[in-house]
């Protein structure tokens, strides 16, 4: 059942690139600036502010397969109305309804994953699911471009949908409940979670969301610090690059190892140590080559077992609420965070500023997984009623 999840939700990695891969096709064809451009790929994650506790809500109601069904559908229409539309406004209108199919999808996906490896493995199943992601924006970076070269940009937003549409497809055909599920949906619809699953969850969703936004802080502003210190663009990128491959290893392979090694928060205190450290030296130009490479293999290990703390922090019944609360912070933080490293380096004029900014979001992670300890041990959620 993880394969089905995990290429599921690799179609929607391939979408969320595609704005990305044809950029140039749309500033030329359409007259948009690097700037709408940018805005444009950054409306995939805007509806998941307002999107994603409603996707949780649902769970009472609808079941899974359904709900990630709708998902796959809104990501069909939506990739539809950015090929077929003519102008501007019909590109965000689509690219708005793409990111709605995301959102539920983000939420659905998690929820599924976690009630068929709650009880065992849920380290290395949520750290191979969350590869597929990456995995979906790498296909679209060698693949979209030259679809759009070849036969015009309209051409990659439909390849989105197609793929979207295998994920319909399996999701309607392979997919199935765990047999031991608590079956929520059996229940009223009802609005709310529990205080304390809320204040639990809540604090796994901004360590998450710190730990995200510090990755896409780093992609984005190392090669502004390696320009200057006297990189050629090209260079400063692919150098900086060598952090998400290196991810793309150490997530699935640092999530199994702590799986079986076991002492989950001592081992996320250290690589997050190491990785904020990393992070800093990089800063300030030292080693970038092998740094970044450092990085990407050390702050991947301990993501499967981050995002594995949504299941400790919300019982069964509520996993579906608790992780729209979860994703809510996600996408606010996500939508905040790459503006304030911005920010940072416009008032300060110091390009290694935003990378010592997401150094000290990568090390506030820390906090919340210390502070979710303490209240697991002083306020339980299994004392609530």
């Amino acid at each position: 059942m993880l394969i089905v999840l995990f290429l599921v939700r690799l179609a929607m990695g391939y979408q969320f690139q595609s704005v990305a891969s044809v950029s140039s096709h749309l500033v030329h064809d359409l007259g948009l600036s690097y700037a709408e451009v940018g805005t444009l790929i950054g409306f995939f994650l805007l509806p998941g502010i307002v999107i994603a506790i409603p996707s949780g809500l649902m769970t009472r109601a609808v079941t899974d397969r359904n709900l990630l069904i709708v998902g796959a559908l809104t990501m069909i229409v939506g990739a539809l109305v950015m090929g077929f539309g003519e102008g501007t406004s019909s590109l965000y209108v689509g690219r708005l309804i793409t990111g709605i199919g995301g959102t539920i999808f983000n939420v659905i996906l998690t929820k599924m994953v976690t009630d068929w490896f709650a009880e065992h493995e849920i380290i290395t199943a949520l750290a191979i699911m969350l590869t597929a992601w990456p995995i979906g924006i790498s296909l679209g970076l060698l693949t979209q471009g030259l679809i759009a070269d070849a036969y015009g940009w309209p051409w990659a937003m439909y390849a989105t949908g197609i793929l979207a549409t295998v994920a319909l497809i399996l999701t309607a055909t392979l997919y199935r409940d765990p047999p031991d599920l608590v079956r929520a949906v059996e229940q009223a619809l009802k609005l709310g979670l529990p205080l304390r699953q809320f204040v639990h969850v809540s604090i796994v969703g901004v360590g998450w969301t710190l730990y995200n936004a510090s990755f896409i802080i780093f992609v984005s502003f190392v090669p502004d610090v390696l320009i200057d210190q006297g990189y050629q663009a090209g260079a400063a990128r692919s150098v900086t690059s060598l952090a998400m491959w290196s991810m793309l290893i150490s997530i699935p392979f640092g999530g199994r190892v702590l799986e079986i090694a076991g002492w989950i928060t001592v081992s996320v205190v250290v690589t997050l140590t190491a990785a904020t450290a990393a992070m800093l030296a990089v800063s300030q130009g030292v080693a970038p080559e092998v740094l970044c490479v450092v990085f990407g293999l050390i702050a991947g290990i301990p993501a499967g077992a981050l995002m594995a703390l949504t299941a400790e922090a919300v019982s069964p019944d509520n996993r579906g609420p608790g992780l729209g609360i979860f994703y809510t912070w996600y996408y606010v933080g996500m939508t905040l965070g790459p503006a304030l490293a911005g920010w940072t380096r416009d008032s300060s004029g110091d390009p290694a500023a935003p990378v010592i900014f997401g150094a000290i979001l990568l090390a506030g992670v820390m906090i919340f997984v210390g502070s979710l300890r303490l209240l697991q041990a002083a306020w339980p959620i299994e004392a609530e009623t």
